[in-house]
């Protein structure tokens, strides 16, 4: 048996949605990738249910732009350079408490608009394995080293991995590399973080609609997630009982589920 959640699988959504006001309504939420894809759909999310978010990207002009849109704190930041972290920090010393953290920031092995055979292993350049690795595995590292002594109990993070994080992904097996290292981060976390009721889970989603796929796997039969739809997934997350799970989302239609990694033997499959 599977765990499995969704907002599409909620009976009475009026009903969820005033309960997820009143859980993030005034919370400090923190948003790494936030600019576009999934991170801008998250953003917007919490926002319509009253957060108050700190989005985070290196896109600024975006960021500004989202900024001024939707009322949000928008901070110039890589998450690959614990520098910039350190700035975050600051921050947010004067913002408050975060409740909820999605660390979301995610690059693949080449820009979309590169050949497939550029991401094959065999093709890897130095630069890009270096800068891939530095925002999907440093910059979760980075991120929680920086952001999780600040929590208190029942503060929630998402961690971004990928389904190629619990899967083979041959198109692009670097990528799977790094999230894979991302899932056992989360996975290995979550024991010494209950200890501090805090909650970690890893979202692995399958093709979302997002800039960073390449631009040779958009022909006329791929089928892409939305955005908003993945981020409703990472909304119900923040809050799970679960912790230090991987969430598999393959379909729209259908709901994530667990993946559970070998030896799990922690009783949620109820």
């Amino acid at each position: 048996m599977v765990i499995k959640r969704g907002l599409l699988g909620w009976s009475n959504r009026k009903q969820v949605e005033k309960q997820s006001m009143s859980i993030f309504a005034d919370e400090i939420c923190v948003v790494t990738g936030a600019a576009s894809g999934l991170g801008a759909a998250v953003t917007k999310s919490l926002v319509q249910l009253g957060a108050k978010v700190l989005a985070l990207d290196v896109q600024d002009e975006a960021g500004e732009q989202m900024a001024a849109e939707l009322g949000v704190q928008y901070a110039h930041c890589d998450v690959s350079q614990t520098r910039d972290w350190g700035k975050i920090v600051a921050l947010l010393e004067e913002l408050g408490t975060p409740k909820f953290v999605h660390l979301n920031a995610g690059i693949q092995i080449a820009p979309p608009d590169a050949p497939l055979e550029d991401y094959q292993f065999a093709n890897m350049q130095l630069d890009r394995y270096r800068r891939m690795m530095g925002v999907n595995v440093d910059g979760v590292v980075f991120g929680l080293q920086a952001l999780l002594p600040l929590l208190s109990s029942g503060a929630g993070v998402v961690v971004t991995s990928s389904l190629a994080g619990i899967t083979p992904y041959a198109v692009d097996p670097l990528y799977a590399m790094s999230k894979h290292a991302v899932s056992g981060l989360v996975r290995s976390l979550a024991e010494p973080l209950a200890d501090r009721g805090i909650t970690i889970n890893a979202i692995c989603p399958g093709g979302i609609d997002t800039a960073i796929i390449p631009h040779d796997q958009r022909h006329p039969k791929a089928v892409f997630m939305t955005t908003e739809h993945v981020a409703g997934e990472v909304l119900e997350l923040f809050t799970a009982e679960e912790t230090g799970k991987t969430w598999a989302k393959v379909s729209q239609e259908k709901a994530a589920f667990i993946v559970r990694a070998p030896g799990d033997k922690s009783a949620a499959n109820n």
